[in-house]
């Protein structure tokens, strides 16, 4: 089947649940169907990805009418690491600048780093890059899946990224924080001038909603160039208890509405742990 033709999965994978967004393609296209499923705590493993991995070759087993699909994931910031790596007129090529982000993550993180997969892509000169690093065993894994369940893996794409691509048009500041939260992290990236210039992530034991003002007026003093009134855009789940007031800088929940606005919702939700990662729904 020509890929143009070939149904569409693309799979959100974190630490404790996947999220599945399956389109139907040829002559008569059909709406993403969303599929979501815990990763099982039971599964042992001695990475953080294998139980998440584990469970993907489950989801697949249990539903074999996906074969013959284009396959997408998107990965949990639990599984990647990052790293801005600074413009230099003395670099001239990516395999320079891969080199220079591979001794940024062994200077960061130690010698585990010489075997990770690290991808970047170039930004405009003058510009910082931003590189990103999986564990190999991870992408392996991928690879091997995909290919017994009959899938055509089309890329394996870190949360950051994916959210930052798609909701791109709609950071009109030329400063701001753009966070991503997910059980256990808050993740940042910070753009100034509309260029990259810090990223950040925060593991949270508890509320994220009571810890996110500290850690933004933590970042406010620490961050180099930092606009103390650059705006706030939030991928994240609903949650009741926080409102834009809590906040002295202007504050942008990220969600996808049929009018295609971007802003707070009205109405309340209730926070329920088995919706936490539905909100990165609209990056399937």
């Amino acid at each position: 089947m020509s890929p143009l033709w070939a149904d569409q999965l693309t799979v959100f994978l974190s630490p404790t649940e996947l999220l599945a967004g399956h389109r139907s393609r040829g002559v008569r296209p059909a709406p993403m169907a969303l599929t979501k499923t815990p990763v099982s705590d039971q599964i042992a493993g001695r990475s953080s990805w294998e139980p998440a991995v584990a469970e993907l070759d489950h989801l697949l087993q249990q539903n074999p009418h996906w074969a013959g699909a284009s396959l997408r994931l998107v990965l949990s910031n639990h599984f990647v690491r990052y790293a801005l790596v600074p413009w230099s007129d003395d670099v001239t090529n990516e395999r320079e600048y891969l080199a220079l982000a591979r001794r940024q993550f062994v200077l960061t993180h130690g010698r585990a780093a010489t075997h990770w997969d690290i991808r970047m892509r170039l930004s405009d000169p003058g510009e910082s890059h931003v590189a990103c690093a999986l564990d190999t065993p991870l992408l392996e894994e991928i690879r091997r899946i995909a290919q017994a369940h009959r899938l055509r893996l089309t890329g394996a794409e870190p949360l950051l990224m994916a959210g930052f691509n798609r909701w791109r048009p709609s950071l009109r500041t030329s400063s701001h924080w753009f966070l991503l939260v997910e059980p256990g992290m808050i993740f940042g990236a910070y753009v100034h001038n509309h260029r990259w210039q810090a990223l950040r992530h925060w593991r949270i034991l508890g509320d994220w909603t009571t810890e996110l003002p500290l850690w933004l007026s933590r970042e406010q003093l620490l961050t180099e160039q930092s606009d103390r009134r650059a705006a706030l855009y939030l991928l994240a789940p609903d949650h009741p208890g926080l409102h834009p007031d809590d906040f002295d800088v202007p504050v942008h929940w990220l969600k996808s509405r049929n009018h295609g606005e971007v802003g707070w919702t009205t109405h309340k939700i209730e926070a329920h742990p088995e919706l936490e990662t539905e909100c990165f729904a609209c990056i399937l």
